[in-house]
C-alpha cells in the first residue's frame, strides 16, 4: 500500500487495521517500553499510524517523536491526542529517508516492516534501526510467518470438523502462498511480509544490534477467523516481539 492508500484508510483505521497494542494479551509491549523508560529519555514510534501508542509513550518519556508516511493518519493522531506537549509529529517515508531527528533512547516499531517490495523494505529496516542511539533499545513487532502457517493448519482442521474430506478441507484453506519462501502472505488481498523468529534475529544482528528478548505476542483467533469454534483456543496466533539493544 502506498501513501494515498493509507491516507484513504485514516478515517476507518480502527475498523480496517488490526490494533496490536489493544490485543496484546500479556501486555508485552507496555512491559518492554516501561523497562527502558524515563522522563529524561527520548522515544520514537516509527510507523505510528493514528497514534495508538502515543499517549502511552508520552506518559513514560520526556520527549516523543511520532513518525508516519501518511499525512492523514498523522492528522488523526494529533487530533485525537490534544495536550500532549512532549510529542512531535513527523511526516516521513522511512522506506526512502531517515528520521529528521537524532537517534533516540527507545524506538517502538509495530508492524511497519510489512511492504513486499524488497528495496522499500530494506530502506525501512535500515532507517528504523539507524534511529536507535548507542546504548538505546528497539521494541519491534512484526507478523510471524510461523503463525500464518499455523492458522492455515487450524483452518484445515476446522474444515475437517465440518465434515469435508481431507482433500477438500485443504483446498478450502488454501490461499496465495506463491511467495512463501520470502515470507510474503496475502492478507485481505494485500501482499504482506511475515518474518521467521530466526530471520529477525539475523537481521537485527547484521545491523549491529544485540537481541535481548523474543516473545510471542498472542492475540485472539477472532482476529484471524470470523466466529471461530469454541475448541479453537491455545496455541493462539501471534506476532513476534523482539527487544534489541545497540551497544554503546
Amino acid at each position: 500500500m502506498n501513501e494515498k492508500d493509507w491516507d484513504r484508510t485514516a478515517a476507518t483505521f480502527d475498523e480496517d487495521v488490526f490494533n496490536v497494542p489493544a490485543n496484546d494479551r500479556q501486555g508485552l509491549i507496555l512491559r518492554s517500553v516501561r523497562r527502558y523508560a524515563g522522563k529524561d529519555k527520548v522515544a520514537a514510534d516509527l510507523g505510528c499510524g493514528i497514534g495508538r501508542t502515543v499517549k502511552m509513550l508520552a506518559s513514560h518519556f520526556g520527549t516523543v517523536h511520532a513518525v508516519d508516511f501518511s499525512s492523514e493518519c498523522l492528522a488523526v493522531a494529533e487530533r485525537d491526542h490534544p495536550g500532549l506537549h512532549n510529542v512531535s509529529y513527523h511526516h516521513v517515508d522511512l522506506a526512502e529517508e531517515p528520521v529528521p531527528f537524532e537517534p533516540v533512547d527507545v524506538v517502538l516499531c509495530i508492524n511497519a516492516w510489512l511492504m513486499h517490495a524488497p528495496e522499500k523494505r530494506a530502506g525501512m529496516v535500515q532507517h528504523v534501526l539507524d534511529a536507535v542511539k548507542p546504548g538505546g533499545h528497539l521494541v519491534l513487532v512484526t507478523p510471524a510467518l510461523e503463525s500464518a502457517l499455523f492458522a492455515t493448519y487450524r483452518l484445515v482442521r476446522w474444515n475437517l470438523e465440518q465434515g469435508h474430506s481431507p482433500k477438500v478441507a485443504q483446498q478450502k484453506a488454501s490461499r496465495d502462498m506463491s511467495a512463501i519462501d520470502m515470507g510474503i502472505v496475502m492478507i485481505d488481498g494485500v501482499a504482506t511480509k511475515h518474518y521467521l523468529k530466526e530471520e529477525l534475529e539475523d537481521v537485527l544482528t547484521m545491523h549491529g544490534l544485540k537481541v535481548l528478548e523474543s516473545h510471542k505476542l498472542e492475540y485472539p483467533w477472532s482476529r484471524v477467523f470470523q466466529d471461530p469454534p469454541a475448541w479453537m483456543g491455545a496455541p493462539f496466533p501471534w506476532n513476534w516481539l523482539m527487544v534489541a539493544e545497540r551497544p554503546a
